[in-house]
Protein backbone atom coordinates (compact mmCIF):
# COMPACT_ATOMS: atom_id res chain seq x y z
CA UNK A 1 0.00 0.00 0.00
CA UNK A 2 1.30 3.28 -1.18
CA UNK A 3 1.11 6.92 0.43
CA UNK A 4 0.41 9.83 -0.82
CA UNK A 5 2.42 12.89 -0.25
CA UNK A 6 0.36 15.04 -2.07
CA UNK A 7 -2.97 16.52 -2.97
CA UNK A 8 -1.36 19.04 -5.59
CA UNK A 9 -3.44 18.89 -8.71
CA UNK A 10 -1.09 17.80 -11.83
CA UNK A 11 -1.14 21.26 -13.08
CA UNK A 12 0.20 22.32 -10.04
CA UNK A 13 2.85 19.13 -10.07
CA UNK A 14 3.95 20.08 -13.12
CA UNK A 15 4.73 23.33 -11.84
CA UNK A 16 6.53 22.47 -9.20
CA UNK A 17 8.78 20.25 -11.65
CA UNK A 18 9.49 23.25 -14.00
CA UNK A 19 10.31 25.32 -10.54
CA UNK A 20 13.03 22.77 -9.11
CA UNK A 21 16.06 23.37 -11.68
CA UNK A 22 15.53 26.77 -11.56
CA UNK A 23 15.73 26.93 -7.91
CA UNK A 24 18.66 24.23 -7.44
CA UNK A 25 20.80 25.84 -10.34
CA UNK A 26 19.44 29.25 -10.17
CA UNK A 27 21.19 32.08 -12.89
CA UNK A 28 21.98 35.63 -12.04
CA UNK A 29 24.14 37.51 -14.65
CA UNK A 30 27.26 38.44 -13.63
CA UNK A 31 26.85 42.22 -14.97
CA UNK A 32 24.68 42.90 -12.59
CA UNK A 33 27.17 43.28 -9.95
CA UNK A 34 27.44 42.32 -6.41
CA UNK A 35 24.25 40.62 -4.11
CA UNK A 36 23.26 43.61 -1.75
CA UNK A 37 22.49 41.43 0.69
CA UNK A 38 23.42 37.43 0.70
CA UNK A 39 21.30 36.36 3.65
CA UNK A 40 21.84 33.17 5.48
CA UNK A 41 18.95 31.02 6.41
CA UNK A 42 19.05 29.64 10.03
CA UNK A 43 19.74 26.44 10.69
CA UNK A 44 20.24 23.82 13.43
CA UNK A 45 23.80 22.72 14.06
CA UNK A 46 23.64 19.40 12.21
CA UNK A 47 23.20 21.63 9.08
CA UNK A 48 23.87 24.94 9.89
CA UNK A 49 27.61 24.15 8.24
CA UNK A 50 26.14 23.95 4.97
CA UNK A 51 25.42 27.31 4.59
CA UNK A 52 28.55 28.70 6.10
CA UNK A 53 30.58 27.18 4.01
CA UNK A 54 28.78 28.57 1.17
CA UNK A 55 28.37 31.87 1.84
CA UNK A 56 32.45 31.82 2.88
CA UNK A 57 33.06 30.66 -0.83
CA UNK A 58 30.87 33.54 -2.06
CA UNK A 59 32.26 36.23 0.17
CA UNK A 60 35.61 34.75 -1.25
CA UNK A 61 34.70 35.77 -4.66
CA UNK A 62 33.26 39.01 -3.95
CA UNK A 63 29.82 38.37 -5.10
CA UNK A 64 28.08 40.29 -1.89
CA UNK A 65 28.65 43.28 -0.16
CA UNK A 66 27.01 41.65 3.00
CA UNK A 67 26.17 39.05 4.98
CA UNK A 68 22.71 38.78 6.83
CA UNK A 69 22.46 36.63 10.24
CA UNK A 70 19.44 36.31 12.31
CA UNK A 71 19.39 36.56 15.87
CA UNK A 72 16.17 35.36 17.60
CA UNK A 73 14.79 33.91 20.77
CA UNK A 74 16.68 30.39 21.28
CA UNK A 75 15.82 26.80 22.18
CA UNK A 76 14.14 26.08 19.14
CA UNK A 77 16.88 23.94 17.14
CA UNK A 78 18.85 27.57 15.80
CA UNK A 79 21.54 28.96 18.52
CA UNK A 80 21.81 32.34 17.35
CA UNK A 81 23.43 35.15 15.66
CA UNK A 82 26.49 35.11 18.19
CA UNK A 83 27.19 31.18 17.76
CA UNK A 84 26.52 31.54 14.12
CA UNK A 85 29.84 34.14 13.68
CA UNK A 86 31.16 32.20 16.00
CA UNK A 87 31.18 28.53 13.69
CA UNK A 88 31.76 30.98 10.98
CA UNK A 89 35.24 32.07 12.01
CA UNK A 90 35.94 28.28 12.78
CA UNK A 91 35.14 27.34 9.12
CA UNK A 92 37.66 29.95 7.77
CA UNK A 93 35.61 33.53 7.82
CA UNK A 94 38.24 36.14 7.52
CA UNK A 95 35.62 39.52 7.88
CA UNK A 96 35.21 39.62 3.98
CA UNK A 97 32.59 41.60 4.00
CA UNK A 98 30.33 42.83 6.79
CA UNK A 99 28.07 40.77 8.99
CA UNK A 100 24.43 42.02 9.06
CA UNK A 101 22.28 41.12 12.08
CA UNK A 102 18.28 40.45 11.70
CA UNK A 103 16.67 41.08 14.99
CA UNK A 104 13.77 39.00 14.75
CA UNK A 105 12.79 39.64 18.57
CA UNK A 106 10.94 35.90 18.43
CA UNK A 107 11.01 32.94 17.24
CA UNK A 108 13.18 31.87 14.17
CA UNK A 109 11.73 30.54 11.05
CA UNK A 110 11.30 30.62 7.51
CA UNK A 111 8.50 33.15 7.66
CA UNK A 112 9.53 35.53 10.13
CA UNK A 113 13.16 35.68 8.41
CA UNK A 114 11.40 36.09 5.32
CA UNK A 115 9.90 39.22 6.71
CA UNK A 116 12.85 40.77 8.04
CA UNK A 117 14.06 40.63 4.61
CA UNK A 118 11.28 42.38 3.08
CA UNK A 119 11.58 44.59 5.90
CA UNK A 120 15.73 45.51 4.46
CA UNK A 121 14.39 45.16 0.86
CA UNK A 122 12.00 48.30 1.50
CA UNK A 123 15.08 50.27 2.93
CA UNK A 124 17.70 49.44 0.52
CA UNK A 125 17.90 48.78 -3.23
CA UNK A 126 19.75 46.28 -4.84
CA UNK A 127 19.54 42.33 -5.40
CA UNK A 128 19.11 39.53 -2.40
CA UNK A 129 20.64 36.63 -2.48
CA UNK A 130 19.60 33.62 0.16
CA UNK A 131 21.49 30.45 1.19
CA UNK A 132 19.92 26.97 2.56
CA UNK A 133 20.50 23.34 2.56
CA UNK A 134 19.69 21.71 -0.26
CA UNK A 135 16.91 20.35 1.19
CA UNK A 136 15.32 23.19 2.74
CA UNK A 137 16.22 25.58 -0.47
CA UNK A 138 12.76 25.43 -2.22
CA UNK A 139 10.72 26.11 0.53
CA UNK A 140 13.05 28.91 1.64
CA UNK A 141 13.24 30.76 -1.19
CA UNK A 142 9.47 29.95 -1.98
CA UNK A 143 8.67 31.60 1.28
CA UNK A 144 10.98 34.28 0.24
CA UNK A 145 9.46 35.40 -2.99
CA UNK A 146 6.00 35.00 -1.55
CA UNK A 147 6.61 38.01 1.12
CA UNK A 148 9.26 40.25 -0.44
CA UNK A 149 7.11 40.58 -3.72
CA UNK A 150 5.34 43.26 -2.19
CA UNK A 151 9.35 45.43 -2.12
CA UNK A 152 9.29 44.31 -5.22
CA UNK A 153 13.37 42.83 -5.18
CA UNK A 154 14.82 40.55 -7.37
CA UNK A 155 15.91 37.41 -5.45
CA UNK A 156 18.15 34.48 -6.28
CA UNK A 157 18.78 31.30 -4.64
CA UNK A 158 22.01 29.42 -3.87
CA UNK A 159 21.70 26.17 -2.39
CA UNK A 160 24.25 25.45 0.49
CA UNK A 161 27.01 22.87 -0.14
CA UNK A 162 25.85 19.13 0.02
CA UNK A 163 26.31 17.39 3.21
CA UNK A 164 25.28 13.27 3.47
CA UNK A 165 21.63 12.92 2.45
CA UNK A 166 21.54 9.48 4.83
CA UNK A 167 23.04 11.34 7.45
CA UNK A 168 20.01 11.78 10.41
CA UNK A 169 20.21 15.81 11.25
CA UNK A 170 17.25 17.66 13.59
CA UNK A 171 15.43 20.03 11.39
CA UNK A 172 12.60 23.00 11.80
CA UNK A 173 12.82 24.09 15.42
CA UNK A 174 15.13 21.29 16.08
CA UNK A 175 12.21 18.76 16.84
CA UNK A 176 12.01 17.09 13.45
CA UNK A 177 14.78 14.44 13.16
CA UNK A 178 15.20 12.50 9.68
CA UNK A 179 17.69 11.42 6.97
CA UNK A 180 18.24 14.43 5.14
CA UNK A 181 16.46 12.83 2.34
CA UNK A 182 13.63 12.18 4.17
CA UNK A 183 13.26 15.42 5.44
CA UNK A 184 12.31 16.64 1.56
CA UNK A 185 9.19 14.08 2.26
CA UNK A 186 8.20 17.39 5.30
CA UNK A 187 9.51 19.68 2.81
CA UNK A 188 6.73 18.92 0.49
CA UNK A 189 4.08 18.89 3.41
CA UNK A 190 5.18 22.26 4.45
CA UNK A 191 4.92 23.52 0.96
CA UNK A 192 1.07 22.15 0.25
CA UNK A 193 0.17 23.05 4.09
CA UNK A 194 1.37 27.05 4.36
CA UNK A 195 -0.35 27.74 0.88
CA UNK A 196 -3.54 28.13 2.89
CA UNK A 197 -4.32 31.97 3.89
CA UNK A 198 -4.38 31.17 7.43
CA UNK A 199 -1.03 29.73 7.47
CA UNK A 200 0.96 32.61 5.75
CA UNK A 201 -0.69 31.84 1.66
CA UNK A 202 2.60 30.80 0.46
CA UNK A 203 3.07 31.26 -3.18
CA UNK A 204 1.83 28.62 -6.01
CA UNK A 205 4.54 27.31 -7.59
CA UNK A 206 3.01 28.86 -10.75
CA UNK A 207 3.01 32.13 -9.10
CA UNK A 208 6.87 31.51 -8.22
CA UNK A 209 7.58 30.79 -11.76
CA UNK A 210 5.70 34.81 -12.82
CA UNK A 211 8.24 36.08 -10.54
CA UNK A 212 10.94 34.49 -11.64
CA UNK A 213 9.62 35.24 -15.09
CA UNK A 214 9.56 39.16 -13.88
CA UNK A 215 12.68 38.68 -12.26
CA UNK A 216 14.61 37.42 -15.20
CA UNK A 217 12.62 39.57 -17.63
Amino acid sequence: MTTQLTNLLASDLEDFFKLLPRIFADYRDFRRGQLEMLYLFSQTPDNEDSVFLRAIEMANASMTKNIGIAEGEKGHGYEGFDRSVERLRALGWKDQVPIMQFNLDGNVNSRSEAIALTDYALAHRGDIGIIAPPFHIARAFMTTVSVIAAAPTRVYAYPGVSMPWNARVAHSQGTLVNTRSGLLVDELKRLEKYRAKECGGLFTAGQVLDYLDWRDS
